[in-house]
């Protein structure tokens, strides 16, 4: 879930390696697209798929993603006539938010 849900991204795909011992936990995967640079706060919630969404996730977390673009990978166009757009709004969103960490974030299954 994308935090605040104005913004929107895109979940192009998720994958689940499943180890080779019973009873291992395996590793889950998404690659999410975001729709421009800036910080934003995904939250995750663990929960059974087939409970109601009235009961509360097992577990949730929150992680502060940081979006950078290079810039030489933007069209030369766009580099030169590209101009900062003030906020439509002044109250301060998740992703202005200074990160606590900066480090890669592998998320595991308990």
């Amino acid at each position: 879930m994308l935090d605040p849900p104005l913004q929107t991204a895109r979940l192009l795909d998720e994958s689940y390696t499943s180890p080779n011992l019973p009873g291992a936990p395996g590793t889950q995967t998404l690659r999410v697209v975001f729709p421009r640079e800036g910080r934003f706060n995904l939250k995750f919630a663990y929960r059974r798929l087939w409970e109601p969404a009235s009961i509360p996730s097992a577990q949730t977390t929150n992680v502060i993603v940081e979006v950078i673009s290079g810039q030489e990978n933007r069209p030369l166009m766009e580099r030169l006539f590209t101009k900062d757009i003030e906020p439509a709004s002044n109250v301060p969103q998740p992703e202005e938010e200074e990160p606590q960490s900066k480090r890669r974030v592998e998320m595991r299954r308990p």
